[in-house]
């Protein structure tokens, strides 16, 4: 599998998928929730803030009333008010200064509003020189301190609009508390400016009356939002001596008609009845705004705990997503991974190795399968079946791989026993053949013999095919170097139709005794191959040249030729890197060449014929190669003179095999040497020699036996001697031409 797609497809991936897709969505929805915890936080903080706020708010409209009513009254004509104007201005302004400090640092709406609201105490400081001076309006006095009180007193501070119920009813009920102490004090101012006069002034009685209406208005809406302590506290506020005193003087208000006796209605005493009960009023207010303060500094407090447990939830959330994350991992990932790596071993070294031993057998004690996978405890139950499934797997495997390696070991068996048994009784008819020949001097029996042993000399190569099939050395064993252009003569004479091969130029090297019977039988398969896949009419030509690389013998037959992959297939044949099992037989040349390359470390591929054809390519390394023949001594007994019998032979002057391409050239009828018609032979060389040779090569096996050396040496003994019954023949012929023609 590919690195990539392994990568993107494993199981870790995917559970890393599906935790992160998790997360995501948990973290998504807890930010959620988050922020729903953090608005409301922020809310119950503003809210308490916008509390304080109102009660530092009420505090300076409190001073605010006082200051109106005393202002009011002197301006009317109560000259004892006068003493107490200075300290009353002082108080108020303290309470503007309270307020401006709560402001500060403040910028939300409610912040700003009052701010706004704040601009219209800047005509405070004319009200008051007005009335230091004397040039004083009641109404104008009245009018102004109201307005004022009312804009500061209807501010929107936003504790209308709060989600708890306690809170909101506790507001409101500061906001009813507070219109009834604004009618009162209202009440107060508007007696104060017209007592002197005896009367009301202008419209002041209708205005009166309904001051007073909205105050008790706002008294009986106040148990609607308040509290019972909250009612008590009002309920006590309102009986004091002082509020009665208050209730008395406003019924003699009432009932006047219009007009006010200051007998009736000192103005002193109604300031200190009405301030007294207006006080009261203001520690009502207060203790309401506490209990404002208080719940909302409760909702702040609860909305902190619960973001703060929110948060520890949300990071607990995620701790415990994590551990299962890890848990997973640890569990079902890692021991997967662990898994895989034992099964690769298992693939790689363990069951080959175990294979090995059972094909090999040479120890007697029976193979033992592969060690059972081992898994972590911290496995998970699916991961323990998978391992006990590969164990099954992997012992049904390690058993057929036993019966499949028995089975090829006695088939290999029975092949060698095959092979060695042809082999023993070809080279007995060939030591027969060759006393016979030895015997007889008649050229035809002679040449009969000859064809006789040939016909052998092919049936011992095929025994040997199967001798390296089975994986076994031939019993010809070589120990001196021999001429290259001797090896490609042994491997000519192991081929029917050699008279159809062109031995073109062959350049002088030897090759090591120890791979000679092997080259020469790599060389008489690749030969027949292109005798049978060439036309019957047509040559197969053979050159061989030195290279940087080492000997480069090429066959080239003129057939039909091969495509692309055909080609590929053969040469992944030739490699010796395939079974010969597993391919039909016809392809059983390729697998003998391709065993005997691998053994000897030579290069062997096809290719196409640069004219027509396929050309085969054989490049010996150089390690293969003698600069010159030198005779060794053998180190074990020769063998019997019958079998090998290599004693120097005169070279005929041309040799069958070689007869297209030697010294003697063909003529015309005038008498004129032909020129040889020009082959492939030559560039398909040239064309090896400029291909990069980068397939890696087996080392050579060790040499043969001396038993194996006898086929070899009666071959190269045959191919000598018919080379000499062919010239004896053309000279009797020569002989008899000449006595005819004398005659």
């Amino acid at each position: 599998m590919d690195v990539t797609t392994k990568a993107t497809t494993s199981i870790r991936a995917r559970l890393l998928r599906i935790l992160i897709l998790a997360l995501a969505v948990l973290l998504a929805l807890l930010g959620i929730a988050a922020t729903e915890q953090i608005s409301a936080y922020r809310n119950a903080s503003a809210t308490a803030d916008n509390a304080r706020l109102e009660i530092t708010l009420q505090g300076l409209v409190h001073e605010l009333q006082k200051e109106r009513g005393l202002t009011t009254g002197y301006v009317g004509g109560v000259q004892q008010f006068s003493a107490k104007l200075p300290a009353q201005r002082k108080a108020t302004d303290a309470a503007r200064q309270q307020l401006d400090v709560a402001l500060k640092g403040r910028e939300d709406s409610a912040a700003g509003s009052v701010r706004e609201s704040l601009g219209r105490l800047d005509g405070l400081a004319g009200i008051r020189k007005d009335a230091d001076d004397g040039t004083g309006v009641v109404k104008d006095t009245f009018d102004y301190f109201t307005t004022t009180i009312t804009v500061l007193d209807r501010l929107d501070l936003g504790l209308e609009d709060v989600h708890d119920a306690t809170l909101r009813d506790a507001y409101q009920a500061l906001q009813v508390l507070g219109n009834a102490k604004e009618f009162t004090g209202e009440e107060r101012a508007i007696v104060l400016g017209s007592v002197r006069a005896g009367k009301f002034r202008g419209d002041d009685y209708g205005r009166f009356m309904e001051i007073r209406a909205g105050r008790l208005a706002a008294l009986d809406a106040f148990p609607r939002s308040a509290t019972a302590v909250q009612e008590r506290r009002l309920d006590t506020a309102l009986t004091t001596p002082d509020a009665e005193r208050a209730l008395s003087y406003e019924s003699k208000a009432v009932h006047g008609t219009g007009k006010l006796k200051s007998s009736a209605i000192p103005p002193m005493a109604w300031w200190d009845s009405m301030t007294s009960t207006i006080n009261g009023l203001r520690d009502v207010q207060i203790s309401l705004g506490t209990d404002v303060e208080n719940r909302a500094a409760q909702l702040e407090s609860s909305a902190q705990r619960d973001l703060l447990l929110f948060l520890l939830l949300a990071l607990g959330t995620v701790a415990a997503l994590g551990a299962l994350a890890l848990d997973c991992v640890r569990s079902v990932s890692s021991p997967l991974v662990e898994l895989a790596q034992q099964a690769r071993e298992v693939a790689g070294s363990r069951l080959p190795q175990a294979v090995a031993a059972v094909q090999d057998g040479s120890s007697g004690a029976a193979p033992q399968p592969p060690a059972r996978l081992v898994v972590a405890d911290r496995a998970g139950a699916e991961v323990r079946e998978v391992a006990e499934a590969f164990d099954r797997v992997q012992r049904s495997a390690f058993d057929l791989a036993t019966e499949q390696a028995v089975l090829r070991r006695n088939a290999t068996d029975s092949l060698v026993s095959l092979g060695r048994r042809n082999q023993n009784l070809v080279r007995r008819q060939i030591s027969f053949i060759n006393k016979l020949e030895h015997e007889d001097a008649d050229p035809a029996t002679l040449a009969n013999l000859f064809e006789l042993d040939h016909l052998a000399t092919r049936m011992r190569r095929n025994a040997e095919s199967l001798l390296v099939l089975a994986g076994e050395s031939s019993p010809r064993p070589w120990s001196t170097p021999l001429a290259v252009n001797d090896v490609l003569r042994a491997a000519l004479s192991e081929v029917e139709e050699y008279r159809r091969v062109t031995l073109r130029r062959i350049e002088p090297a030897f090759v090591t005794g120890s791979v000679v019977v092997e080259i020469a039988h790599l060389l008489a398969e690749l030969v027949e191959n292109a005798l049978s896949f060439s036309p019957p009419d047509s040559d197969v030509e053979i050159e061989g040249r030195r290279t940087s690389a080492g000997y480069l013998i090429a066959i080239v037959d003129h057939g039909l030729g091969m495509d692309n992959q055909a080609l590929a297939e053969a040469n992944v044949r030739l490699s010796g890197t395939a079974s010969f099992m597993a391919e039909p037989t016809r392809f059983l040349g390729h697998f003998v060449v391709g065993a005997l390359a691998r053994k000897c470390g030579i290069e062997v591929r096809l290719g196409e014929a640069p004219a027509a054809g396929v050309v085969a390519r054989v490049l010996i390394p150089a390690a293969l190669l003698t600069e010159k023949a030198v005779e060794a001594k053998p180190s074990v007994p020769a063998p019997r003179k019958a079998e090998t019998d290599m004693e120097p032979k005169p070279e005929p002057a041309v040799a069958p095999v070689a007869a297209k391409g030697g010294s003697s050239a063909a003529r015309t009828r005038n008498g004129l040497v032909k020129r040889p018609q020009r082959s492939g032979i030559a560039a398909a060389v040239s064309e090896t020699d400029r291909t990069d040779r980068t397939t890696p090569t087996a080392p050579p096996n060790p040499e043969r036996t001396p038993e194996q050396v006898s086929g070899m040496l009666s071959t190269l003994r045959s191919a000598h001697m018919r080379g000499g019954i062919s010239v004896e023949k053309e000279k009797q012929q020569n002989a008899e031409t000449n006595e005819g023609a004398a005659k």
